[in-house]
């Protein structure tokens, strides 16, 4: 997925400026022209970096600034103050609000591409490592959840069962029991998703045609797609080999796009599943035609116990991301509101892979 940054400068010659070079490089850019515009700007477009002037009207970087700093959502966001002053306490100023970087006007544009690559590198480290935590807290709730939760849901599940099979029809205490019921099957529909965790924790790694996955995992969901009047589209490479997986666990990643793809288009709609050769990967994606995924939301989406649903733990694209990494993989994301989206992923092709 592309990296957004968005340019606030009330100079449209230096936003131009700044568009034509980053655009090179294969951002995508969004911008503002005032400091209020900025601040809109940033909760619409939710950037992965921020150039700023310090001097906009309405509300100059400064404020801009510290009023994102005090959002837990932005406080990351890595900022790059753009500034005609060239005393050091200035500079000192917007540092101490929390600015990472300052460039002074006129900038060289290579130097200031060199620190945009810069923070872009260490905000996508710092992301990696808090993902690797969550992944490691899941791993450890997940036993607790085994051990503690599962046998108490199961045995308030079935004693619930026998009194609703028990009491007479058409009163109100069969009534309390059939809600108690379909709320235990809820909540063991959870722990089941739970504790299915623990079965991608050691990956058993072996050749196998990835197109044969795809193929198996789409035959599990035909049933969805055809409720859902989903129509579905295979585009096989017939010269991928055969890759090194898990491929139950593989077939579960590319089973849970497929749902996903499903429930995003709630009327129907098309979905297409490519698989080809990159280089030394081998490339699979999922594409829908359905509402997209916010902006806001889209840097959450991997994150555990992170759901738009009303129900259901949040764990399907965390293990999704966590069994990718396993096979020494990437995944990827594109999106596009009311348009669709589409999921990648790369897969190395090696000779051997050593289970993460």
């Amino acid at each position: 997925m592309k990296k957004k940054i968005l340019i606030a400068d009330d100079n449209p010659d230096n936003v131009e400026l700044l568009r034509k070079r980053l655009s090179a490089q294969g951002y995508q850019i969004a911008a503002a022209f005032d400091g209020e515009e900025a601040l809109q700007a940033v909760l619409k477009e939710n950037p992965d970096l921020l150039i700023l002037d310090i001097m906009m009207p309405k509300l100059d970087g400064y404020e801009v600034l510290r009023r994102l700093k005090k959002q837990d959502e932005y406080r990351n966001l890595p900022v790059i103050l753009l500034t005609a002053k060239k005393e050091i306490p200035d500079k000192l100023k917007g540092l101490d609000i929390g600015a990472d970087d300052y460039i002074t006007k006129p900038f060289n544009p290579q130097e200031l591409l060199a620190r945009v690559r810069s923070l872009m590198s260490l905000r996508e480290e710092q992301e990696r490592r808090a993902q690797d935590e969550r992944l490691s807290a899941l791993d450890q709730m997940v036993e607790g959840v085994a051990h503690e939760i599962r046998n108490p849901v199961t045995a308030i599940g079935g004693f619930a069962r026998r009194l609703y099979e028990r009491l007479p029809n058409g009163t109100q205490e069969k009534q309390y029991a059939e809600v108690i019921v379909n709320e235990s099957k809820r909540l063991e529909q959870m722990v089941r998703q739970i504790v299915e965790a623990t079965v991608i924790s050691i990956p058993s790694l072996r050749k196998r045609d990835i197109n044969e996955v795809i193929v198996e995992a789409l035959a599990a969901c035909q049933e969805k797609l055809n409720e859902s009047q989903v129509t579905a589209k295979l585009e096989l490479a017939e010269d991928l080999p055969p890759l090194i997986m898990d491929a139950g666990n593989m077939r579960r990643v590319i089973a849970h796009l497929i749902s996903n793809a499903v429930n995003a288009m709630p009327s129907g709609g098309a979905l297409t599943i490519i698989s080809a050769r990159r280089n030394h990967y081998g490339q699979i994606q999922v594409s829908d035609t359905g509402v997209g995924i916010p902006s806001k939301i889209l840097p959450h989406i991997f994150d555990p116990f992170f759901t738009t649903k009303s129900s259901g733990p949040g764990l399907g694209l965390a293990m999704v991301h966590k069994i990718i990494k396993q096979h020494g993989g990437q995944i990827s994301v594109e999106t596009e509101p009311n348009k669709g989206t589409t999921f990648s992923i790369l897969l190395p092709l090696k000779e051997e892979v050593t289970a993460i």
